[in-house]
C-alpha cells in the first residue's frame, strides 16, 4: 500500500511517499481503506519537534517507518474476530489511536473498532475526516 513516511524531524519536505505492507488487524480492530484524512496542527507540531513526536506517536525506538495522521474516514474491508458493530463495506470515520501510532497517512489503517463511528450518508468522506480532532478540540 502507499503511505507517506516521515523521514526526519522538520518540514513537509521530510514526508515521502513509499510502499508499506497492508496492516494486520487484531481481534478488536477493523481494516479501513482510507478515503480521506484530516491534517491538524498536532500533525505539523509533531513532525517538527522530536519531543512532541516521541510523546504523540509514542515512539518505542524500533519503528522502521513513521506514518503520521490520526483523523481518517473510509470503508471497512475487514473486521477482527471480536468486532460486532461493523461489517465490511461500512463507511466510517474517527480519530484513531491518539496518542499513539495510527498511521493515518496511508491507504489502509488498522483501527480499534470502538474508536470509529458510521459515517452519515449525507456528508462526504472529506467532511467526516475533518470532523474528528477539530470537533473534539472545539
Amino acid at each position: 500500500m502507499k503511505a507517506i513516511v516521515l523521514t526526519g524531524i522538520g518540514g513537509p519536505e521530510n514526508l515521502v511517499e513509499t510502499n508499506l505492507p497492508i496492516p494486520v488487524i487484531d481481534d478488536d480492530e477493523v481494516l479501513v481503506k482510507v478515503k480521506a484524512i484530516s491534517i491538524n496542527p498536532i500533525d505539523a507540531f509533531a513532525r517538527r519537534n522530536k519531543d512532541s513526536l516521541n510523546f504523540v506517536y509514542q515512539l518505542k525506538g524500533d519503528e522502521r517507518h513513521i506514518v503520521l495522521g490520526w483523523d481518517i474516514s473510509g470503508v471497512i474491508t475487514e473486521t477482527g474476530a471480536a468486532v460486532r458493530k461493523f461489517k465490511p463495506g461500512d463507511a466510517v470515520f474517527g480519530m484513531v489511536k491518539f496518542v499513539g501510532q495510527a498511521n493515518g497517512y496511508a491507504e489502509y489503517v488498522a483501527a480499534p473498532a470502538w474508536q470509529l463511528a458510521l459515517k452519515p450518508g449525507n456528508i462526504s468522506f472529506e467532511e467526516a475526516a475533518g470532523a474528528t480532532m477539530a470537533a473534539l478540540t472545539a
